[in-house]
């Protein structure tokens, strides 16, 4: 049996920006599915038993233990103890590198391997972090996206304090290499300059660079740069005395009936209408 996630989980799964999560519940046993994962997955086992079938071994994941997959193929069993029970995270890399940015770390890679599986120790802070998380799965509350990634981030950070550090540093290295344009490019990205003007940071041609960054940020990069200006544009019309010429040209816009033409088509209100709101 084939199985896609996050597909295999409708409708029982919540879709929030970055992450969708779950608490997966199986009652009939699940022998060697394959399994083909589009985000990457954080499982947390609550009774019964996963296996991972690899080439050479079988890794086996309790509620112990605490398995990180990155996005791909697999081969898995669900051992049932009276049923199966996981609360699963899939997210994308920006949460990690969020995390990463946040908190200021260089992850460093200490194996050659590509780190697409991790499995950890399961802490009793870990568990007790398990236990509380689950109330939210179940309840309709109000900022219910921010709660799950609060206890996500303590996760991690519990997880940094423990015997498995090494291991997942070298997780978040692996995600941090594979995305080392991207974050080199929000790096040193300049709302005053053209950002073609990276092609030569990067030491690329401006061909390659347009193509490469598309294909990381799935538009162009004079699209990029437009929505990023326009959003700060829009913060400091919110929240400063700064009028719209001004606003424009702190932006980068060196034409301000352009900027007044993108902004409204952007937000379905001139900049002056904003400044009036916040007024």
């Amino acid at each position: 049996m084939k199985i896609e996630l996050p597909t295999f989980l409708e409708p029982n799964i919540n879709k929030l920006t970055n992450i969708s999560f779950c608490n997966y519940v199986q009652k009939q046993p699940q022998h060697k599915n394959e399994v083909y994962i589009k985000n990457n997955i954080l499982i947390f086992v609550r009774k019964g038993i996963k296996q991972l079938h690899l080439k050479d071994e079988t890794i086996e994941v309790d509620e112990n233990s605490i398995l990180f997959l990155r996005s791909g193929n697999y081969i898995m069993t669900e051992v049932l103890d009276e049923y199966y029970e996981a609360m699963l995270f899939l997210y994308e890399d920006s949460l990690l590198l969020d995390f990463i940015n946040k908190y200021n770390l260089e992850p460093k890679k200490i194996k050659d391997d590509e780190s697409y599986i991790l499995k950890i120790d399961n802490t009793s802070e870990l568990k007790s972090l398990i236990d509380t998380t689950c109330n939210y799965f179940a309840n309709d509350i109000s900022n219910k996206e921010e709660i799950i990634k609060l206890k996500l981030e303590e996760a991690f950070l519990n997880i940094l304090n423990s015997s498995s550090k090494t291991c997942f540093e070298n997780l978040l290295a692996s995600i941090y290499e594979s995305n080392y344009f991207k974050i080199q490019v929000e790096k040193e990205f300049s709302y005053e300059n053209n950002i073609l003007d990276l092609a030569s940071k990067f030491k690329l041609p401006a061909l390659t660079f347009r193509e490469k960054f598309k294909d990381v940020f799935n538009e162009t990069p004079k699209k990029w740069q437009t929505k990023k200006r326009l959003e700060k544009a829009k913060i400091l019309l919110e929240t400063t005395d700064k009028n719209v010429s001004e606003v424009c040209m702190s932006c980068g816009f060196d034409n301000l009936s352009w900027f007044i033409q993108v902004f409204k088509k952007q937000y379905n209100l001139t900049p002056k209408q904003i400044k009036n709101n916040k007024n």
